[in-house]
């Protein structure tokens, strides 16, 4: 007998075991930053992959969000946590809601947020009408119990745009005040766009700015602790963006920069004025790119600006019309792709640190940057160069991904219709 309840005891123990009942698996090894990528674990999104591939002056985007190994994503217009594999669960959503931009992981909230785009039900002879709202899911790792809408605000817009017709996007969370969070969200189509706020700790919608597309949400104060001379000290967090004239088009309309109050939306500065083509991208924790043409001449510029809306540096492009795209690699330094050139900026002062081509070496064009290095591709494939030198960190580091933490890198399958594949970090 005593035989058989040890027995039964054994059997017991490796049926828990095998139930999830055990010490969870350790996580695979970190590179902070990884220069090399294993071959692919899984696939997120299936079909062309032509548009991840990246070029110069067009920066590649995907609706992917990283947390350690956990990926969240917009698939479908849905919402959807996922593992390495690719295997994802959806995040059951209320009808008529649209996600079209990547999530954003808020690990002091303990929540993961979504913009989206969804629709006001109309009333009597008031047709339907258009909303942005957050989506906020709490944060979980792949494995654990399936991922459940948390709470959603929404914020009415002035335009009656279906749902799946908008772009939607997180464009920053900063924290104001005493430790309130702010999500500024933005949507946006080929002639509307608006910024919204929402209070992430209040749950209510702060403001709203409609005919502006914030591109950046940076901290208040300058990166040395003090603004330029002459310039207002600025301590409330700011979103930067592009100011667009109703029904006009953000490539040719002439527009103008904005730097809005994240906890109020009031306009604190403005700049280039009559620019077109223009973007903003975060330069470092209190400075951002923006990049356009200029209004008499067409000729592209990118300056560095910092928070209060003073000039850091102004880039020399020469003769290019096709203003840059930009990546902060979330330490020190910003990467810049246009006009068949490669460059990097210091981001506290907007100083260039290196540019390509040169010496004879070509351009890689950028997919991303992260902590040191940059990844892109050239006509030889994949290669991670060093953010601050410039110098092939590795020249075959076998992905070039779009999104890149210290476990996992996400970007284009091979072949045309390779699809979104996700390839984990080996060194």
């Amino acid at each position: 007998m005593r035989r058989v309840g040890v027995l039964l005891v054994g059997v017991l123990t490796l049926l828990v075991t095998a139930c999830g009942g055990g010490p969870a698996p350790a996580p695979p090894p970190a590179f902070d930053p990884p220069t090399a990528f294993g071959p692919s674990s899984g696939t997120l999104l299936r079909g062309t992959a032509g548009s991840l591939t990246g070029s110069y002056g067009v920066r590649p985007e995907l609706p992917v969000a990283l947390d350690g190994t956990t990926i969240w994503l917009a698939d479908s217009g849905g919402l959807a946590r996922a593992d390495s594999t690719g295997a994802a669960v959806a995040v059951p959503l209320p009808p008529d809601r649209w996600v079209a931009g990547a999530p954003r992981p808020v690990p002091a909230a303990g929540l993961v947020v979504a913009a989206a785009a969804s629709t006001v039900p109309g009333s009597g002879t008031t047709p339907p009408g258009l909303a942005l709202e957050l989506l906020a899911v709490p944060r979980s790792q792949a494995g654990e119990p399936d991922p459940t809408l948390a709470f959603s605000v929404g914020a009415p817009l002035p335009w009656s745009e279906a749902p799946r017709s908008v772009r939607t996007a997180v464009a920053g969370v900063a924290v104001v005040g005493v430790g309130r969070r702010v999500a500024v969200l933005t949507a946006a189509t080929s002639t509307r766009r608006s910024t919204v706020a929402v209070d992430l700790d209040a749950r209510r919608v702060l403001w709203v700015a409609d005919g502006v597309l914030a591109g950046a949400v940076v901290d208040g104060r300058a990166p040395d602790g003090a603004p330029p001379p002459g310039t207002p000290p600025v301590d409330v967090p700011v979103a930067v963006g592009a100011a667009v004239p109703p029904g006009g088009g953000a490539g040719y309309s002439p527009s103008s920069v904005v730097g809005l109050d994240v906890d109020s939306g009031a306009r604190r500065w403005s700049a280039d004025d009559g620019s077109t083509a223009l973007s903003v991208h975060r330069a470092g924790p209190g400075t951002v790119t923006v990049a356009g043409r200029r209004p008499t001449s067409a000729r592209a510029f990118l300056t560095v600006y910092d928070a209060g809306g003073g000039a850091r540096n102004g880039v020399d492009l020469g003769t290019a019309t096709a203003p840059p795209e930009c990546t902060w690699d979330e330490a020190a330094t910003t990467v810049c792709s246009g006009s068949n050139r490669t460059f990097a900026l210091d981001a506290p002062t907007g100083a260039v640190l290196w540019s390509l081509p040169a010496g004879g070496r070509v351009a890689p064009a950028v997919t991303t940057a992260w902590h040191g290095a940059v990844y892109g591709t050239t006509v030889n494939g994949p290669v991670v160069v060093d953010a601050r030198t410039g110098r092939d960190r590795n020249p075959a580091p076998g992905a070039a991904p779009v999104v890149v933490d210290a476990y996992l890198g996400v970007g284009a399958g091979a072949g045309l219709l390779g699809g979104v594949v996700v390839t984990p970090a080996t060194g």
